[in-house]
């Protein structure tokens, strides 16, 4: 998910997470994780997984890392299009393998959007995004 190399930048070294407000890959989760809280357990879980530091960093400053993750995306405050993007579909691209292994997962009987979230949400995993959608099937029923 984060690059192993995002732990070694300056911020880290200073104990700060920092570095982490402007990777793109982080500013995509906080926006999965202000949509659905549900998923930050799990991919910290992947996370620690394939960079074991950085995980390690977010827990020593594990305060810091929820006021990141809660905070508004840049240049969000006071802005009156908030709202129409939050509403506003947002296009993703996926090889034709992805958009089988979405189908798979479809066919479990979970609705698209929930699955589409799942399987970005693990980094494309179709395995890891299957296990997150059986263990949380109660939290996507109405």
């Amino acid at each position: 998910m984060f690059p192993q190399e995002t732990i070694s930048g300056a911020g880290a070294g200073a104990g700060s997470l920092d570095f982490l407000r402007n990777n793109p890959q982080f500013q995509a989760l906080r926006t999965m994780v202000q949509s659905n809280p549900q998923i930050l357990q799990p991919v910290l879980q992947e996370l620690g997984k394939q960079n074991p530091g950085l995980l390690r960093l977010i827990d020593e400053h594990h305060s810091e890392f929820l006021q990141l993750i809660n905070e508004p995306m840049d240049g969000t405050e006071g802005d009156n299009f908030d709202q129409a993007e939050q509403d506003m579909p947002h296009a993703v691209n996926v090889t034709p393998a992805e958009q089988e292994a979405i189908g798979r997962l479809e066919a479990m009987g979970f609705d698209r959007a929930s699955v589409i979230e799942a399987f970005l949400a693990c980094d494309r995993d179709e395995q890891l995004a299957a296990n997150y959608l059986l263990e949380n099937a109660g939290d996507f029923e109405d």
